[in-house]
C-alpha cells in the first residue's frame, strides 16, 4: 500500500526540503503552498528523480481552501498517512512596535492553521488506524 505523506509550506526552505525527503523515502507526497507557480523547482526534481510529488494549492490560512485541498488528496487516495504542518513566518519588532492585528495575522497561519489542517486530517487518519 502506498503511503501518503501532505506537507504545508514547501515553496522554499524546511517544507520544500522535508516534501523531497518523504519522497524519496517512497510517500507519495503532495506538497502545497499558496502560490504553486513556485513549485517549478520541485516539478522539475521530481520529474529528473522519478519521484511521486504532487504540487498542490492550499492557503493555509483559508478554511475553504484546506478542506478542497484535502478532499482532494482523499479523492485521490484515500488515506493520509503524514501530515506535516511547516507553513508559517515570522514577525519582526519590539512588541510595542507591531499592532495586535499583525500578531492575529502570523497567529491565523502559525497556530490556528494547524488546528485547522488536524480537524480536516485526523479523523481519516485515526479511522486508518
Amino acid at each position: 500500500m502506498e503511503k501518503v505523506a501532505v506537507v504545508t509550506g514547501t515553496s522554499s526552505g524546511i517544507g520544500f526540503e522535508t516534501a523531497l525527503a518523504l519522497a524519496r523515502e517512497g510517500y507519495y507526497t503532495y506538497a502545497t503552498m499558496r502560490n504553486t507557480a513556485k513549485g517549478d523547482k520541485l516539478k522539475e526534481l521530481s520529474s529528473k528523480e522519478s519521484l511521486k510529488i504532487d504540487v498542490l494549492e492550499l492557503d493555509v490560512d483559508n478554511e475553504n481552501s484546506a478542506k478542497t485541498a484535502i478532499k482532494h488528496i482523499l479523492d485521490q487516495k484515500q488515506r493520509i498517512d503524514v501530515l506535516v504542518n511547516n507553513a508559517g513566518w515570522v514577525l519582526w519588532g519590539c512588541v510595542e512596535d507591531v499592532s495586535v492585528d499583525e500578531f492575529k495575522t502570523q497567529f491565523e497561519t502559525n497556530f490556528f492553521s494547524i488546528i485547522r489542517l488536524i480537524q480536516e486530517v485526523g479523523p481519516t487518519m485515526r479511522n486508518q488506524g
